[in-house]
């Protein structure tokens, strides 16, 4: 299925995607962009972290079909680029709670976590992987409707406002990606 936002397709996007800031040689805006949120919290933000990081977003947006921008977004407004344990056990950078990882894992045929569904909360590749997923779920369950996706991924009684703010960080971030030389 291909999912749509407006009259784009996720499909499209990504092709976009790929060709105006993956193949770029120069992605500095995103070491640029998370460095800012981290050192908010006082965080560590080493070249080799943020490389790590990048690298691990465009890797899974580009295994499961999802704008790495979207992850980007989800990640910023979720945990500002955290590694932590909410309120209601959600995990990670991601804030994927252990019954949605393991409901994930069962529909894509992953495999838990090495060390358990713990790992989830300090092993940031796979809580993006395991959060990419259920993303990419949500959207396929709902046609495509990316604020509905974005709810539901949310949940909670504050699910419209949740929604609201990542579409409004993920425009920030497309906006920051170009008006930085185009990744």
């Amino acid at each position: 299925m291909i999912s749509t936002v407006g009259e784009t397709t996720i499909y499209e996007k990504r092709v976009v995607f790929k060709i105006v800031y993956n193949e770029s040689s120069d992605r500095e805006w995103f070491e640029d962009f998370v460095k800012k949120t981290r050192r908010n919290h006082g965080l560590p933000t080493n070249e080799d972290f943020l490389k790590d990081l990048k690298e691990t977003i465009f890797d899974v947006s580009e295994e499961v079909g999802i704008d790495p921008l979207l992850l980007i977004a989800v990640i910023e407004v979720e945990s500002d680029f955290r590694n932590i344990v909410g309120t209601s056990g959600e995990m990670g950078m991601m804030q994927i709670k252990k019954g949605t990882a393991k409901m994930v894992a069962e529909k894509f045929d992953l495999k838990e976590p090495e060390e358990g569904w713990e790992e989830l909360i300090w092993n940031y590749k796979e809580n993006i992987r395991f959060g990419a997923y259920y993303l990419k779920y949500l959207l396929d369950k709902f046609n495509g409707n990316l604020r509905r996706a974005l709810e539901t991924y949310n949940g909670g009684k504050w699910k419209e406002e949740y929604a609201e703010k990542v579409l409004k960080v993920y425009e920030e971030v497309k906006d920051y990606a170009s008006s930085s030389g185009g990744g």
